[in-house]
C-alpha cells in the first residue's frame, strides 16, 4: 500500500530524511538500498521470491532501492540476475512495478564480473589470474572490448524499457571496469592500459556509451573504489582523479566502496571492522566532483550516518546488510523508535550464504530471504509457552510465539539471556554478538515475555508450570572423546578459558584441542593473555564453520600473533604437563602444556529434558538442543517453532 506521512526523525537525525536531487530526479531521502546479491533469481530471471525482497524493503521507508548486480553480457554465468536481453525484461519490469506504490527511486546495478566469475568465460585486460588457483583469464581484443561497452549500453537501454529510473555500473571490487583500473592487474601496453588515462578508457567509454543511450532520461551512477586496499592497486588519488573524468563523461553520482576479492575484509567488513571505515574515501571523492556522492561501509549506526551527512562527507548512506537485518530501518530511525532497530552484527552469513550459490538468509532476522511465504499472523488460539532455554533459537522461538498473541515465558540456567551467545561475544573479533543478545532480551520483555533466570528447569519444574507447549532449547554440550587424561585438573572445556572462568597469563602455554570456530576464538582469546598457544587440529585446516571474510582475517591474526597450528594432527593422550599427538605418518609427538582446552564439537542435550516430560504439554525440541548447527539455523528454527505454534 502506499506510504503516508510519519513522525519527525529522532533528534540529529533528521538531516537523514531531506530530500536530494540526483540529475532529473528527486530522492525523498538520504537512504539508498545498497546493491546486494541475493541468489533469488532464477537462471538469470528475477522471481516472485525476488520481488518479495525488495518490496519488504521498500515497504521500510527507504529512499532509493539499487537493485542487485545483473549481468550485462549474454555468455556471462554467474548467480546473478541478467539484464543481457529482451527475455529477462517481463521480470524486471514486473519487480520495477511492484516497488512503484512504496514512493521509492528504483535503479538498478549493471555489472561484468571478468576474471571473477563462478562459471562460464573468464576475462580481464592481462593474463592476471584472480589467484593461484584460479585459470589464467582471457584477454580481450580492442574488438571485444568494444562489444562489452556495447553490452553495458544495450543494457542501460533495457533497464529503461522495464522501468527503472536509474542505473548504476558496478566499477568496483576488481569487477571488470575495476581490474582495468587497477596498476597491479592491468598490464596492457596499448591504449586501454599503461598510464591511469589509459587504464580508465574502459570506463569512460562504458560511462559515455550509458549517457548515450539514457541521456538526462536514465541517470547514471558510478560505484568506484576509492582504494583497492592492495599493495600496488588503485588508490585515492587515482580514484579522485577518475571521478572527475566520469563526472566530466556525465556520470550523475558515485558510490564510493573499496577493496578485492583479496581484500574483502574491506569491502564486506566484519563486525571487528569499526563502522563508517571507508567515508574517508567517499569524503575525498566528494571534495573533487559536484555531483552527489554515497557513502558505504557499515553505515548502520543511525547517529553516524546522520553525522557523515551532517558534515558533507557524504551526500547519501548506502544500506546493504543493515537493510538485510531490519528492512524497517528507516521508518524507525524517523519515527524515533532507534531501540526497535534490530542490529547488524556484521557477521557476514548473508554475505558468506550467496558466496556459496544460496539463498540470502541472516542470523538476526528470520525473515530475510523468505519474505514471500513469510506470515506472522495472530493465533486464534493463545497458549501458555514456556520456552526452556534462551540462546538463539530460544529467543527468537519466544519473540515470535509472543507477537502472534501466546503467553510466553523464557527459562535459563544462568543469570543472563543468550544462552551461547554471552560466550560467543567474549571473542575480541566478535563482540558485535553481545549488541543483538541484548537486542533480543530487551525485546522480549517489552513484548511481555516472562523471564526467569538462574533457574535449572526440570520436569518438576515443567509440572508446576503447566504450560500447554514446552519449547526445548536447551543448547548443546561440549563433546568429549575417550582420550586418556581429559578427567586431569588442567584440562578445561574452552568456554571456561573464554569467559575467564580459568585465569591465563604471559608464560602459560595453552594447547586447544580442535580448531574450529571455538578454538580459534579461544586462541585469539588467550593468545591476547600473553599465552603461547598451539591448536591441535584433527582435519587439514582450521576455522572451519567460520564465515569466509572472517576466517580469512582471523588466520592470518593468529599466524601474525605466533599462534602455532598443527593440522591433521590427533591427540592421543593428555599427561600432566604435557599432551601427546599423533601426526599424519601416526608418528608420536610431545606439546608441553599448562592447560589444555577442548573445543572439539557439540552434542544436542534437547532429549535430556524432553525424555523426562510427560504427556501433559505439547513438547518441541529445537535448534542445537535438537542437531547443533549455525547461527542461522538456530535463529530460523526458532523463529520457525513460534510460526508452528
Amino acid at each position: 500500500m502506499p506510504r503516508t506521512a510519519t513522525p519527525l526523525a529522532a533528534a540529529g537525525t533528521g538531516v537523514l530524511f531531506e530530500p536530494l536531487a540526483l540529475g532529473h530526479l528527486t530522492l525523498r531521502n538520504r537512504l539508498v538500498m545498497a546493491p546486494m546479491g541475493t541468489c533469488l533469481d532464477a537462471g538469470g530471471h528475477i522471481t516472485d521470491e525476488t520481488i518479495a525482497y525488495y518490496v519488504r524493503r521498500a515497504r521500510g521507508g527507504v529512499g532509493t532501492i539499487t537493485v542487485e548486480g545483473c549481468l550485462v553480457s549474454a555468455d556471462t554465468v554467474g548467480p546473478e540476475p541478467k539484464i543481457s536481453g529482451p527475455e529477462y525484461l517481463p521480470g524486471l519490469r514486473r519487480l520495477v512495478d511492484a516497488l512503484r506504490p512504496y514512493d521509492v527511486t528504483v535503479g538498478v546495478q549493471l555489472m561484468h564480473p571478468g576474471r571473477q566469475v563462478v562459471a562460464g568465460p573468464s576475462v580481464a585486460p592481462s593474463p592476471v589470474p584472480l589467484n593461484s588457483k584460479a585459470p589464467v583469464p582471457h584477454v580481450l581484443d580492442q574488438a571485444e572490448i568494444a562489444a562489452i561497452v556495447e553490452d553495458y549500453a544495450r543494457a542501460a537501454e533495457l533497464a529503461a524499457e522495464a522501468g527503472f529510473a536509474f542505473v548504476e555500473v558496478h566499477g568496483a571490487h576488481g569487477y571488470l571496469p575495476s581490474n582495468f583500473l587497477s596498476p597491479l592487474d592491468n598490464q596492457r601496453d596499448d591504449e586501454y592500459g599503461g598510464d591511469l588515462e589509459g587504464r580508465a578508457r574502459f570506463s569512460r567509454e562504458v560511462a559515455r556509451a550509458i549517457v548515450a543511450v539514457g541521456g538526462d532520461r536514465v541517470p547514471l551512477v558510478w560505484r568506484i573504489n576509492g582504494d583497492d586496499a592492495t599493495p600496488g592497486g588503485l588508490g585515492v588519488e587515482d580514484a579522485v582523479a577518475v571521478s572527475r573524468s566520469l563526472e566530466a563523461d556525465g556520470v550523475a553520482a558515485f558510490s564510493v566502496s573499496a577493496g578485492t576479492w583479496h581484500t574483502l575484509h574491506v569491502t564486506l567488513a566484519p563486525m571487528h571492522v569499526p563502522r563508517g571505515h571507508l567515508v574517508s574515501l567517499a569524503a575525498a571523492v566528494k571534495a573533487a566532483v559536484d555531483v552527489p556522492v554515497m557513502a558505504v561501509g557499515r553505515l548502520d549506526d543511525p547517529e553516524l550516518a546522520a553525522r557523515v551527512v551532517a558534515s558533507g562527507q557524504a551526500d547519501l548512506i548506502c544500506l546493504g546488510r543493515g537493510l538485510i537485518a531490519e528492512p524497517d530501518w528507516p521508518d524507525k530511525v524517523r519515527e524515533g523508535r532507534l531501540g526497535e532497530v534490530r542490529p547488524c552484527i556484521a557477521c557476514n552469513a548473508c554475505v558468506d550464504l550467496v558466496g556459496r550459490g544460496e539463498h540470502a538468509r541472516c542470523a538476526v532476522n528470520p525473515e530475510a530471504g523468505r519474505e514471500l511465504s513469510w506470515v506472522l499472523k495472530p493465533t486464534p488460539f493463545p497458549r501458555r509457552v514456556m520456552v526452556v532455554g534462551s540462546g538463539p533459537a530460544g529467543m527468537e522461538a519466544a519473540r515470535i510465539a509472543r507477537l502472534r498473541g501466546h503467553q510466553v515465558s523464557i527459562w535459563e540456567r544462568d543469570e543472563v539471556l543468550g544462552g551461547k551467545l554471552e560466550v560467543a561475544g567474549l571473542a575480541p573479533s566478535k563482540r558485535e554478538v553481545l549488541r543483538f543478545r541484548d537486542f533480543q532480551a530487551r525485546r522480549l520483555v517489552e513484548l511481555g515475555v516472562e523471564p526467569h533466570l538462574g533457574v535449572d528447569v526440570d520436569a518438576g519444574v515443567v509440572a508446576t508450570e503447566a504450560p500447554d507447549v514446552v519449547l526445548v532449547a536447551t543448547g548443546a554440550e561440549p563433546l568429549i572423546p575417550p582420550i586418556p587424561g581429559l578427567g586431569a585438573a588442567h584440562v578445561h572445556d574452552a568456554l571456561a578459558l573464554l569467559r575467564g572462568d580459568v585465569a591465563v597469563g604471559p608464560g602459560d602455554r595453552v594447547v586447544v584441542v580442535g580448531g574450529s570456530a571455538t578454538g580459534c576464538e579461544t586462541a585469539e582469546v588467550v593468545r591476547a593473555a600473553g599465552a603461547e598457544v598451539t591448536i591441535v587440529e584433527l582435519r587439514g585446516g582450521i576455522g572451519f564453520g567460520i564465515e569466509a571474510i572472517t576466517r580469512r582475517q582471523l588466520l592470518k591474526t593468529l599466524r601474525a600473533d605466533g599462534v602455532v597450528t598443527l593440522t591433521r594432527a590427533k591427540v592421543v593422550a593428555v599427561e600432566r604437563d604435557h599432551v601427546l599427538y599423533e601426526d599424519a605418518a601416526r608418528d608420536v609427538h610431545v606439546i608441553e602444556a599448562d592447560h589444555v582446552a577442548l573445543a572439539l564439537g557439540w552434542r544436542p542435550r534437547g532429549s535430556a529434558l524432553a525424555d523426562t516430560l510427560d504427556d501433559a504439554a505439547e513438547v518441541v525440541v529445537l535448534g542445537d538442543a535438537s542437531a547443533p548447527a549455525d547461527f542461522v539455523h538456530a535463529i530460523n528454527a526458532g523463529a520457525d517453532a513460534g510460526l508452528a505454534l
